[in-house]
């Protein structure tokens, strides 16, 4: 493993544990988002450059508008650190089917060893949630929807075949 994944991973985990701990009502599958992105997602470590550059700061909005003009990219949301980003980051972010990241919101010097670790989604569902939800993003919407995600998971035909396997982990 790189060192930026060992650090998001810890500072997932730690997340993660923080809000179990707090969370003592919930009766939810997930009681975090870094807890489902833990369960579901995995590492992408390997980078190229993006065909396009978009907005800062609007990396939901880039990588969905993304998908009308590169229709073979997959859209992809879970947390991204960086050697000079210290936290971890909700992030969304496109890979082409060979897993290698195209990032068109974190670019430059201030990105450099930028790691990401979550999950693919199918196209279809990211069209249906943003039309659903009026909103980019998807994990961060998931109030929108009652908590569905964090209540049971993610349905197994919201993630990408190619990457997850029987909604889990594509091992």
């Amino acid at each position: 493993m790189n060192h930026n994944l060992d650090r998001l991973l810890v500072i997932l985990k730690q997340q993660a544990d923080l809000i179990d701990n707090l969370n003592t009502r919930s009766d939810f599958r997930y009681k975090s988002t870094q807890k489902l992105i833990l369960d579901y997602g995995q590492p992408f470590l390997k980078s190229v450059k993006p065909p396009f550059k978009g907005q800062p700061k609007s990396c939901f909005e880039n990588c969905l508008k993304a998908l009308i003009n590169f229709p073979k990219l997959n859209y992809c949301e879970g947390f991204a650190i960086s050697d000079d980003v210290d936290i971890a980051v909700s992030h969304a972010w496109l890979v082409n089917n060979d897993g290698d990241v195209i990032d068109p919101t974190w670019i430059g010097k201030n990105f450099k060893g930028s790691t990401y670790f979550g999950v693919v989604f199918n196209n279809d569902f990211v069209v249906e949630m943003a039309q659903k939800n009026k909103c980019y993003g998807i994990l961060d919407s998931d109030y929108m929807n009652r908590h569905q995600l964090l209540r049971e998971g993610f349905p197994p035909s919201a993630l990408h075949p190619i990457f997850h396997s029987s909604g889990k982990i594509a091992e």
